[in-house]
């Protein structure tokens, strides 16, 4: 796909299609549901030199009222001005909004939803008060059997028009999607959440000449979409356990209680950064992590503050970790434990992992289970198979696995992935699976070679969102696999990935979405091809 092919649609991936990305359509198309288009005017006090889209009236700044026509990957509504596809986040089908353009792309352009003028046919009451505002749960204003409906749906159309395969090929890849493996929960699913420390508002003044930050209102929540010094306070989550509420309240009382000083990302000053929870849904094990910005000296005589934390029913794990980098996630945590043991345990079927703070574990237990069954059927293994499992994080998916086949190896290049894995296949008494720490193109051509000591039959891929690296496709391909079974959490990256496999001697047998995410729009989906 050539480089001005490119397209990046608002909360969505760059993805290559032939005319207008995500629109379902091979060309731009004016649409009869668009009610004013291109002929809306400015509002009073737009920009004297607004930019202007090549070949059409669509000017930023502008609002039009517009009908929106469906969801497309990444989430947002699409409509259509003069031909022109416009990205919509937060509106829904059927909706009829007023918008401003934000941006105008040449080819395509995004809106920001100004007013509601009418609901949708599909839309209800949604349960949680920040919806749309934290930006977590985009369709938590649709019922659920729409929500599966739309993501089956945005799998078939991605497939078809982003693939970089023929036409005549492109067209026959929807009817290879199965119908949606729904999620066992709907709500209250998350096994994992990260709240910010912060403040709701940080002011900027000019005082001789330098630039003084005032921090206002310190408190938790998620950072405000688009913003990354501000924090949105937040009471509730409907996707986390039902003792979010609970906790939540426990930890203003903390913070009005201590007085500890909240981390300000403008200035680099402040202790409290992160709070990290993670839930054994099976096992009931909670845990509590503070990410602070202080040294082990400085934090020995605060830890008394932390510890009235310790009580709490079901609370097996609770720790400070140090974390003085400029990113929020730290590179080389070191931890330390105030109560128990730094990690939980946690049950898939009838293995047992243990979690630690910042293990690669999916966040909806329950949909795990379902997601991992699917992939064993889709790899139909036997006793004679031997599998590659690359990407395999702390290796949950080739432990499940390894009952079906002969031998697994799982590649991972973080070292304490691997650590994660070695441990729970011992306590799990699997012994014929095998893992080595590298990049899985680097791990192939070394270790690995084709022709070596293992000649794989079937290859799990299940790679980040920015899908499978060019070389470690390159790499895979070289073992000559009879199956690829390709594990994806965007389907963007998974259609590009895809057209290449194709152009290699794969057909596609089948894709099976499944969902994980209830109330968002990320999509997983597991895709079997067939050696020719």
């Amino acid at each position: 796909m050539p480089d001005d092919a490119q397209i990046t649609p608002p909360g969505g991936d760059s993805v290559g299609s032939p005319d207008i990305g995500d629109s379902g359509s091979s060309k731009p198309k004016s649409n009869p549901s668009t009610l004013r288009q291109g002929s809306a005017q400015a509002s009073s006090g737009q920009a004297a030199d607004p930019k202007i889209g090549p070949s059409t009236g669509l000017r930023t700044g502008q609002k039009y009222t517009i009908k929106v026509e469906k969801l497309t990957h990444g989430g947002s509504g699409l409509a259509h001005i003069d031909g022109i596809p416009v990205f919509i986040p937060g509106s829904l089908p059927g909706q009829e909004v007023e918008i401003t353009i934000e941006k105008h792309k040449g080819r395509y352009a995004e809106g920001k939803v100004e007013k509601v003028l009418k609901k949708s046919f599909d839309e209800v009451t949604s349960r949680c008060s920040h919806c749309h505002d934290c930006g977590g749960c985009a369709w938590q204003n649709l019922p659920y059997n729409k929500q599966i409906e739309y993501k089956e749906e945005i799998v078939r159309e991605t497939l078809e028009h982003l693939t970089p395969v023929g036409e005549d090929l492109r067209k026959q890849l929807p009817g290879r999607v199965l119908k949606i493996i729904p999620s066992p929960q709907v709500f209250h699913y998350r096994n994992k959440l990260e709240l910010h420390f912060g403040f709701s508002n940080i002011r900027k003044e000019e005082f001789k000449g330098k630039t003084k930050y005032i921090d206002e209102n310190p408190t938790i929540g998620f950072h405000q979409p688009g913003q990354w010094a501000t924090v949105m306070p937040i009471r509730e989550c409907h996707l986390y356990d039902e003792q979010l509420p609970s906790l939540l309240s426990d930890v203003h009382d903390f913070l009005e209680h201590t007085k500890l000083p909240v981390y300000n990302p403008k200035t680099q000053k402040g202790l409290l950064r992160t709070l990290l929870l993670r839930r054994g849904i099976n096992t009931g094990e909670n845990m509590i992590a503070f990410i602070v910005r202080a040294r082990k000296r400085e934090l020995e005589p605060l830890f008394q503050h932390f510890m009235q934390f310790g009580g709490r029913s079901g609370l097996k794990s609770l720790l400070v970790i140090e974390n003085l980098g400029m990113n929020e996630r730290p590179e080389h945590p070191k931890i330390h434990s105030l109560v128990g043991e730094p990690c939980i345990k946690e049950r898939l079927f009838d293995l047992e992992f243990e979690i630690s703070p910042f293990s690669f574990f999916q966040t909806n237990t329950s949909g795990t289970e379902k997601l991992y069954k699917a992939i064993a059927d889709a790899a139909d293994l036997g006793p004679r198979d031997v599998i590659l499992d690359a990407y395999c994080g702390m290796g949950t998916i080739g432990q499940y696995l390894s009952r079906f086949c002969q031998k697994v190896i799982g590649i991972e290049s973080h070292p304490s992935a691997i650590e994660d894995a070695l441990k729970s296949a011992g306590k799990n008494r699997i012994g014929n699976i095998s893992f080595y720490k590298g990049r899985v193109e680097q791990v192939l051509a070394g270790q690995l070679k084709p022709g070596g000591k293992y000649k794989f039959t079937t290859v799990i891929v299940d790679p980040p969102r920015t899908g499978m690296h060019p070389k470690a496709r390159v790499a895979i391909l070289a073992h000559n696999p009879e199956k690829i079974v390709y594990v994806s959490c965007n389907t963007a990256t998974l259609a590009r990935d895809l057209g290449e496999l194709l152009k290699n001697g794969y057909e596609l047998r089948s894709v099976q979405p499944v969902d994980m995410f209830p109330h968002t729009a990320h999509i997983e989906t597991v895709s079997v091809l067939q050696r020719k």
